[in-house]
C-alpha cells in the first residue's frame, strides 16, 4: 500500500520535533477515475490536493464526529463543518491554522521494480505565535465581577491585534475601532475586527481553538472532480500547536503480483502523471505452460514464443467499471477460442494480457490457470466469466 510520510517541524528553528508514516487506503471514490485512467472509457486528467483533517471515528479521536473511517470516507466528510478543515470556514481561517490544501503533482519511477508515484512534501503551518499574559491584562471594565483564567495572549502572524485579548471560556466578537472600549454594546459596527488580508474573517467561532485542532488524518484528493484518492488515519491525533508545522508528503507504488514492471510505471504514469499516450488496444492470449516463470520483470517478448499460432490474440475494446467491493474493472465480453487445428493443443498454464502501444506489445499481466488444461481439437476454451482487473494497492 501507500504512504504518507509526515514531520513536525518548529517553525522558528526548523528543528523536527516527531517524524511518523501512516499507511493510507485507496477509496472506493477515487479508485474508480484511477482505474479508469487506462481502461475505456478514458477519464481526462486528474489533478491532486494534499490535506490534513480530524474526520475520522471509531477507535479514533474525532472531534467532529460522523466520518466512518474506512474505503467509504469521502471527499465532503474530510472537508465538511464535521471535519476540523470545514470548521475553519473561510479561506483566511484556514490559512491562519494551517489547514489550507496544497496542489501537488506526482512523478512516476522505476524504483523498487515497479510503478513507483511520489509528490512533493508540503507544510501545514499554524501562523500564530503566543507569550504569557497576566491575568490582570483579562480585568475587563464591562466585566469587573468575573473572574476569569488567563490563557497566552495570541500574537498572530496575521493581521488581528486585539488589545487585551478574549476571555478563554466566553468568546466575543470585537468591533474597529470607532467602538466603546467600555461598552461593548456600544458599537457603530457590529463585527469582529478582521484579522485576515482577505477580510473574509469575521468571527472565531471557537477562541480556545486557537490551542490548535487535532489532525487525525491525511488524505489525498482529485481536486478537478472534489473525489477522495487516498487517505490515512493516525494511531493518535497531532496537535498543530502554534508556531510548528506539519510538514507531509504521499508516497505510493502499484503492485500485483502478477503486474509486470512496465506496465505497472505505465499504469501510474497515465493515472498519476499524465505522460505519454495510452494502449491503443488491449488483448488477451492462452500462454501455453513452457512460457518461463512470470515475475514483476517479465516481457512480452519473453512470452511471445509461448504462444499456440491457433489461437490468435481477442481484443478487448471495451472495459466496465464495477463499483465493487472491490472495485474493479472487467472486459465487456468473455474470450473464447475454438480448436481447429486438427490436434490437441497446450497444455494452456496462464491467460496473458497485454497492450498495444508505440507499434509494439507490452504486457500488462498474466493470471494463472490453476490446473493447465489442454484443448482437444473441435473443443473450446473459454474465459468463464470476463477478464477482470483489481488494483491491489496503490
Amino acid at each position: 500500500m501507500g504512504e504518507f510520510v509526515l514531520r513536525q517541524v518548529d517553525a522558528d528553528s526548523g528543528r523536527e520535533l516527531t517524524r511518523f508514516v501512516a499507511s493510507n487506503f485507496l477509496a472506493y471514490e477515487g479508485l474508480r477515475y484511477v482505474l479508469r485512467q487506462i481502461f475505456p472509457p478514458y477519464d481526462t486528467a486528474m489533478s491532486f490536493q494534499l490535506g490534513v483533517c480530524g474526520a475520522t471515528s471509531g477507535d479514533r479521536p474525532n472531534p467532529g464526529g460522523g466520518a466512518s473511517f474506512g474505503p467509504e470516507l469521502t471527499f465532503a466528510q474530510c472537508t465538511d463543518v464535521n471535519a476540523n478543515e470545514g470548521g475553519c470556514y473561510t479561506a483566511g481561517m484556514r490559512s491562519s491554522f494551517g489547514y489550507t490544501r496544497h496542489a501537488v503533482s506526482f512523478t512516476a519511477s522505476m524504483e523498487s521494480d515497479g510503478g513507483v508515484l511520489a509528490c512533493p512534501e508540503v507544510s501545514f503551518p499554524n501562523n500564530h505565535s503566543w507569550t504569557p499574559q497576566l491575568a490582570s491584562a483579562w480585568d475587563l471594565p464591562w466585566t469587573p465581577d468575573n473572574v476569569e483564567q488567563a490563557p497566552p495572549e495570541w500574537t498572530p502572524k496575521e493581521s488581528w491585534e486585539p488589545e487585551v485579548g478574549y476571555p478563554w471560556q466566553r468568546p466575543r466578537k470585537r468591533c474597529h475601532e470607532d467602538c466603546d472600549p467600555y461598552d461593548p454594546q456600544n458599537c457603530l459596527r457590529s463585527y469582529m475586527h478582521t484579522w485576515d488580508n482577505t477580510g473574509e474573517l469575521d468571527w472565531l467561532c471557537d477562541f480556545r481553538k486557537m490551542g490548535g485542532f487535532p489532525i487525525t488524518l491525511a488524505f489525498l484528493a482529485d481536486s478537478s472532480r472534489s473525489k477522495l484518492v487516498a487517505a490515512a488515519g493516525f494511531r493518535a491525533p497531532v496537535l498543530l500547536r502554534p508556531g510548528t508545522s506539519l510538514h507531509a508528503r504521499s508516497q505510493a507504488r502499484i503492485f500485483g503480483s502478477h503486474l509486470s514492471r512496465d506496465f505497472a510505471l505505465r499504469f501510474a504514469k497515465y493515472a498519476f502523471e499524465k505522460t505519454g499516450s495510452r494502449y491503443t488496444t488491449i488483448s488477451c492470449r492462452p500462454l501455453l505452460t513452457s512460457a518461463p516463470k512470470i515475475t514483476r520483470r517479465t516481457t512480452y517478448a519473453e512470452i511471445e514464443p509461448h504462444f499456440t499460432p491457433a489461437f490468435a490474440a481477442v481484443a478487448l475494446a471495451t472495459w466496465n467499471y464495477v463499483a465493487g467491493p472491490p472495485p474493479r474493472v472487467e472486459s465487456a465480453s468473455a474470450p473464447q477460442w475454438t480448436n481447429g487445428s486438427g490436434a490437441a493443443l497446450g497444455p494452456f498454464g496462464g491467460l496473458a494480457v497485454f497492450g498495444s502501444v508505440g507499434g509494439g506489445n507490452e504486457l500488462m499481466w498474466v493470471t494463472p490457470i490453476d490446473s493447465p488444461v489442454s484443448v482437444p481439437n473441435g473443443d473450446t476454451l473459454r474465459v468463464p466469466a470476463k477478464v477482470k482487473f483489481q488494483l491491489d494497492g496503490v
